[in-house]
């Protein structure tokens, strides 16, 4: 079967060149090819591969993140655990089971394995007993407890994640396995597989015509190995100094003081880390008689009237209207592994009812305790701390206020519950400036608040709209005095009225029937000031205060996981990012790692554990804040 060319003429007839039936195509006919109808779906094709690739290289790309630098905020290779006492849920970090180290000790052992089943295959079919002897003797090295494989899967099993912490109940969790036999290697849980890291999108082409600015989530090339793109959090701009005290972030230009960095406020609620929440409370230590996190703050011989209850052990509580003032506070109860020791032994003793707990039981500060990392780091006091809650009003008059202490200063937000007027009381400053604002937060309702002293700054926050008041909510202080500031650690009694550390966070209410649930104590990141890695594991050699200069299309990053990020604190060949090793702004969260069903089933498909079915992770999927 021929086929022939297209041609047309005057007659416009269309006819395919096919000569099996004898028709020869005449003067005027179109003629078609048999090739042309799939002709437009490859060229169609084409242009679609041929436009993605254009959009790959000069607009957006995908990115996986291979480590936890900047977890929370975005995740690398993790394990996603629900604690087993109090059923909160969080993510471990486990990035280096599958580093290049891990890799390549991998691809050793496989040669290794070969090479031991070749031995076994030599000395069972070996023509002399030299061979034989010299194949066995090769076997037992490599089988020995000290041997070469025993050598690589030790080493592989160091890179495993043995156990986590509970950020909420401090439980601790074992994750792996126990070893069947000291030839066999370590192996997770099945229960807690790992998944691989976010996939993002990076726009490449937007600081072609915009500025980056302080805060931005940004992809650029590891100066010390331009090959390698690295993600950080962008902190320092061009021509500033970049200072790191406290935990906060200080920039100064041409000479000026240093003034504490703000964040936005998408930001400043994106970077928020829950160190408290009130739906995850341990059964169990409850029934030990481990002490409530929030209690009423009323003295002890003061009338139960119109103090704040709990019917569903410290999950929510109520106040009836009263004369007089009915304050909640808590306090950071945080058990270590000797606490849940102690649980257990009075536990086993009396299984069965509440019990006073056998130990003295003390609050602590709250701190920068990262579950995500594996390694443990020198904890550090973090006194940018927020509340969250969900407060229902059930008359339509009385006030309501909500106080966080910082270094034993009490800075306040009074709500009149009858007409919706806020007012705040920042610490240090005269009442008559006291920044104030009018709110729907007022008669019969319920709503969601948000009151964060962060960055030197109150925000308020109802139903996740930021609330603007008549005048500014930020104070200023020196860089010198920040490097001064010191908790106050006062373990102070119900009804006291001195501020404490110990107890950051408290809820006043006055004539108000009010009841909150859903109560969140939450912390801003705390930026360490290391300037060097100790020879320990996870140890960070540290200075109170840190500067970096920039100069010109010079910028400054950190990673979000600032306990576990080598960032431009830590490099060796300078700590600045050149404009051109910039690649381009995070844009989106676009594939996380799907959920397992519950009945899924693992399938290893080339060298990866999977588990099917599963299902699109919606709840992660978003933008990069």
């Amino acid at each position: 079967m021929n086929v022939g060319k297209q041609r047309s003429g005057p007659a416009g007839r269309s006819v395919m060149a096919l000569s099996s039936n004898g028709y020869k195509p005449q003067p005027g006919d179109v003629v078609k090819s048999p090739l042309g109808y799939g002709r437009e779906t490859v060229e169609s094709i084409v242009v679609a591969f041929t436009l993605a690739l254009l959009f790959r290289a000069f607009e957006a790309e995908a990115f996986v993140i291979p480590t936890g630098s900047m977890a929370p905020t975005l995740m690398g290779r993790h394990k996603d655990v629900v604690c087993e006492k109090c059923d909160r849920d969080y993510r471990v970090g486990c990035s280096a089971e599958e580093d290049d180290q891990s890799q390549s000790l991998r691809s050793q052992q496989s040669q290794l394995t070969r090479e031991l089943a070749d031995l076994r295959t030599q000395a069972k079919n070996a023509q002399s007993p030299q061979q034989r002897e010299a194949a066995q003797r090769r076997v037992e090295i490599l089988e020995s407890d000290r041997g070469p494989l025993a050598q690589i899967r030790t080493r592989l099993g160091s890179k495993l994640v043995p156990a986590t912490r509970c950020p909420s109940c401090g439980y601790a969790m074992r994750l792996i396995e126990d070893a069947k036999g000291v030839d066999q290697p370590l192996h997770y849980l099945p229960q807690y597989p790992s998944f691989n890291g976010d996939r993002i999108l990076v726009n490449k082409f937007i600081y072609d015509f915009v500025e980056p600015n302080r805060w931005d989530v940004v992809v650029f090339r590891y100066p010390e190995d331009a090959k390698t793109n690295y993600i950080k959090r962008l902190i320092g701009l061009p021509n500033e100094t970049v200072s790191i005290v406290g935990g906060d972030i200080w920039t100064s230009q041409n000479a000026e003081p240093p003034r504490i960095a703000r964040k936005p406020v998408t930001q400043l609620l994106a970077m928020l880390q829950c160190v408290f929440d009130s739906r995850y409370l341990s059964p169990e230590l409850h029934q030990a008689g481990w002490p409530l996190g929030w209690i009423p703050w009323s003295p002890p011989a003061e009338s139960a009237t119109g103090r704040w209850t709990t019917a569903d052990s410290g999950r929510s509580f109520a106040c009836s209207p009263a004369a007089e003032a009915a304050t909640l506070r808590y306090r950071h109860f945080f058990p270590t592994a000797q606490d849940w020791e102690a649980v257990n032994a009075v536990l086993k003793k009396e299984p069965a009812g509440a019990l006073p707990f056998s130990i003295e039981i003390q609050p602590a500060l709250i701190d920068d305790f990262q579950p995500y990392n594996a390694l443990a780091t020198r904890s550090h006091w973090v006194g940018d701390l927020a509340v969250e809650m969900q407060l229902e009003n059930r008359s339509a008059a009385g006030t309501f206020s909500i106080d966080l202490v910082e270094a034993g200063q009490a800075h306040r937000c009074t709500i009149d519950l009858a007409i919706g007027a806020v007012q705040l009381a920042i610490a240090g400053q005269p009442a008559e400036d006291s920044p104030q604002a009018r709110t729907p937060l007022h008669g019969l309702g319920s709503w969601r608040i948000l009151f964060a002293n962060v960055d030197d700054e109150l925000s308020l926050f109802i139903d996740g709209v930021k609330v603007e008041f008549d005048r500014p909510t930020a104070w200023s202080r020196s860089i010198e005095s920040a490097q001064a500031i010191r908790p106050t650690e006062v373990a102070i009694a119900p009804g006291t009225m001195q501020s404490s550390d110990l107890s950051p966070v408290g809820v006043t209410a006055v004539g108000a029937d009010l009841r909150i649930d859903t109560m969140r104590v939450l912390r801003d990141i705390f930026y360490i000031g290391a300037h060097d890695i100790g020879a320990r594991p996870g140890e960070l050699i540290e200075r109170q205060l840190l500067e970096f200069p920039l100069e010109e299309d010079q910028f400054f990053v950190l990673g979000d996981n600032s306990a576990a990020s080598k960032d431009s604190r830590l490099w060796v060949e300078g700590y600045h990012v050149n404009r051109e090793l910039l690649v381009g702004k995070a844009l989106v969260i676009f594939w996380p790692h799907a959920v397992p069903a519950q009945w899924s089933i693992p399938l290893t498909i080339g060298g990866s554990q999977v588990r099917l079915p599963a299902w699109p992770n919606f709840a992660r999927m978003g933008y990069v804040r």
